[in-house]
């Protein structure tokens, strides 16, 4: 599994992916003031582009059992192979499906599945929800889906020890870490006001807030790769590679991670 490269369904996205000397693997969120339908839209042009393409599907997106259906049906036709599967941010949900565990076996029985299917870690915990809950969710999930990849976290301590709580759970599936790639905070501000949770608020909520935002730095990308790159690989963490936030920086993301696996 290589390296992954999160994109936002809006802004330089698209002329930044065309500007890739080679295809890369793409994953594109999902917007609560855009919605789903527009990040469809978006991975499939990227595909056309060349590159392999990961769907955000947030459930509190989906309207109904028709929606998922032309979105999967969607999905197919432009061979986008993968799925995220995760629950979103819209409050309230705009159909009958509030969190990812009620979307994820649907689409992993679908005539429509696609290969993959990812769900989400959370290794600093979730706002809403206890650690026990999370890991009891995460197990059930696990069993229906190929991969997890982790919240964004800024903290390789924190990261690897929540790896390693999972492997004693029982969890084995196949790790991608989250972390940023080039970002600043004022960038991230200026992106989350454009996705439609304000100045931040949801992200900062998911995030631990203020805390998590003014540790990042210019070099928060390179401290964070530098401390997880050696574990990548190892058979007991089953850490398979990153999850780049690019905040559609994605050429400049793509030339720093470039750097980074050629001085590994």
């Amino acid at each position: 599994m290589r390296n992954r490269f999160e994109v936002l369904p809006f802004g330089r996205a698209e002329d930044e992916a065309g500007r890739l000397p080679e295809p890369v693997r793409l994953t594109v969120t999902s917007s609560p003031s855009h919605g789903l339908d527009a990040t469809v839209e978006t991975a499939t042009r990227l595909r056309a582009l060349g590159h392999e393409v990961t769907v955000h599907l947030a459930a509190r997106m989906v309207r109904d059992r028709d929606h998922l259906d032309s979105v999967l049906a969607a999905m197919a036709e432009a061979r986008i192979d993968d799925a995220f599967v995760i629950g979103g941010d819209t409050t309230p949900p705009v159909g009958a499906f509030a969190s990812a565990g009620e979307l994820l076996p649907l689409v992993h029985e679908h005539a429509h599945r696609p290969r993959g299917l990812g769900i989400a870690g959370y290794p600093e915990g979730h706002p809403l929800i206890d650690d026990a809950t999370l890991t009891r969710v995460l197990k059930e999930k696990s069993r229906l889906a190929d991969y997890v990849t982790t919240q964004i976290c800024f903290d390789p301590d924190v990261l690897l020890g929540w790896v390693r709580g999972i492997r004693a759970s029982g969890i084995s599936l196949p790790v991608l870490l989250g972390v940023p790639g080039k970002v600043d905070r004022l960038r991230l501000l200026e992106i989350s006001a454009k996705v439609g949770v304000g100045p931040s608020l949801s992200f900062l909520k998911k995030q631990r807030g203020l805390r998590n935002l003014l540790r990042l730095s210019g070099g928060s990308g390179d401290r964070l790769y530098d401390a997880l790159a050696p574990h990548v690989g190892d058979p007991e963490l089953a850490v398979e590679g990153f999850h780049l936030f690019t905040f559609n920086r994605l050429v400049e993301t793509w030339e720093w991670e470039r750097e980074k696996v050629g001085v590994r």
